[in-house]
């Protein structure tokens, strides 16, 4: 009897721990486009934007103003916004990756759903 209680025991440290992380996680990736109208990508362009895309699959995409130093820190204001947005529904930031040049930026985040 006392073999059956501890096979029970360990068998509970295995399973318990599947069970509490079921129907929680999965991605959101979340682009930031910061470009200025003279930057081109192929023969177009893309306008600064946000787009978001969920671990469901939905996505979302948020108007950014143009490029400008007048509106770099408004935009900045939205981004940071996003973020703390993504957090309320319940995504933790765990990367970020930037890459381009003034005038031309895209920036990558991954959120984890909590």
């Amino acid at each position: 009897m006392k073999n059956h209680f501890q096979i029970f025991l360990i068998t509970l440290l295995f399973v318990v721990p599947v069970f509490s992380h079921a129907g929680v996680g999965g991605y959101a990736t979340m682009r930031v486009f910061d470009c200025n109208k003279a930057v081109g990508m192929g023969t177009g362009y893309i306008a600064a934007k946000i787009f978001i895309v969920y671990e469901n699959g939905d996505s979302e995409e948020l108007p950014l103003l143009p490029y400008s130093e007048k509106n770099e820190f408004d935009n900045l204001k939205k981004v940071n916004q996003t973020i703390n947005s993504m957090k309320a529904k319940g995504y933790f930031l765990i990367t970020q990756y930037t890459c381009g040049e003034q005038g031309n930026l895209v920036s990558d985040y991954t959120f984890l759903k909590q």
